[in-house]
């Protein structure tokens, strides 16, 4: 399985996305909480994109990017490899566990924001504005992110972060991969989108199906 740090994240494809938590419109604000301590708990995803009737999936690969295509069957099919961020937020306004779906430049502002609010505290006790510069399905969309308040929460004060392979990202073994390549489907494999709980916690966390909404 591929998974990339801010140490790695230039060795893997791919940019662009759209999320779970969005923001639609130009101007559009909210306040959130990122659901880290610090750049270590950061984690990219490096997946292939599937489509199963008519509705699009995460397939976690199965490679890091120095090992050859021959391990991941969907890159030895030519499948594009896509690095993927999958940032848990908490929504202040609705006390959610949203997560926000982004490329792998943003690992460049995650690490700037941990390197300046999360030296002796923890990234989840700052609150964040998220502003969204952008008319909708503009490709040059930006979101600047700004400090509006501090407390002493911990994540342990904070709702569970979803477990993101498994459960946004399908985690499928090189077998199931190749029956998925001869046969369009996995087998014995229902369409679900649901986000399990890493401790079994029923937080609502706003479930979206790939590719769906707002792209930018």
């Amino acid at each position: 399985m591929a998974r990339f740090n801010a140490e790695s994240v230039d060795n893997y494809g791919g940019q662009g996305g759209h999320g779970f938590f969005s923001l639609k419109n130009d101007k559009d604000v909210a306040k959130v909480r990122f659901l880290y301590d610090s750049i270590d708990d950061v984690e990219g995803f490096a997946v292939h994109q599937i489509e199963i009737d008519g509705k699009k999936h995460y397939v976690d690969c199965k490679r890091a990017y120095n090992e050859p295509v021959d391990k991941c069957p969907f890159c030895r099919d030519g499948k594009f490899q896509q690095a993927k961020l999958f940032v848990p937020l908490y929504d202040e306004a609705t006390g959610q566990v949203k997560i926000w779906e982004r490329g792998k430049k943003f690992f460049n502002q995650i690490s700037q924001l941990c390197s300046r609010y999360a030296q002796n505290e923890p990234l989840c006790s700052h609150i964040f504005e998220i502003e969204r510069s952008g008319k909708p399905n503009d490709t040059q969309t930006t979101y600047g992110i700004y400090e509006v308040g501090k407390d002493d929460k911990t994540l342990a004060d904070l709702p569970e972060v979803p477990a993101i392979l498994g459960g946004l990202v399908w985690d499928k073994t090189p077998e199931e991969m190749e029956y998925f390549l001869r046969h369009g489907d996995f087998e014995n494999t229902t369409a679900s989108d649901d986000v399990p709980f890493r401790r079994g916690q029923s937080n609502e966390v706003e479930r979206r199906t790939p590719n769906r909404g707002d792209r930018f």
